[in-house]
């Protein structure tokens, strides 16, 4: 799963000093997608949301991520600069619309 989450990153020249999984139930979620911190070269904070399912991605579970994103930055006490989804399912396009509005980088492989 590492892999295929830091080849698609890794084609937009984002090369990590660290790269770590992060476990949800550090915040208390129970959602089922894989999030994962790093720290990036120009010493910005990253946050990855990799999401892999055969169902929808709907806005519900977008303000959901944004939500935990918020709680993930409450736990590690800094402020998250690029923030990526990785999304490998189908996806609402008011759902797209929403993350990058909020400054989210999605792909879609």
């Amino acid at each position: 799963m590492m892999k295929s989450v830091l080849n698609p990153l890794l084609e937009r020249g984002y090369v990590f000093r660290r790269f770590e999984p992060f476990s949800l139930k550090a915040v208390g979620s129970r959602k089922r997608i894989s999030v994962y911190h790093g720290l990036d070269q120009q010493n910005r904070y990253l946050l990855v949301f990799a999401v892999r399912r055969r169902s929808r991605v709907l806005l519900k579970d977008v303000k959901e991520w944004l939500d935990l994103k918020t709680a993930i930055e409450g736990y590690y006490g800094h402020s998250i600069m690029v923030n990526f989804a990785i999304v490998e399912a189908p996806l609402c396009s008011k759902a797209k619309r929403l993350l990058e509005s909020e400054g989210w980088k999605v792909i879609v492989p």
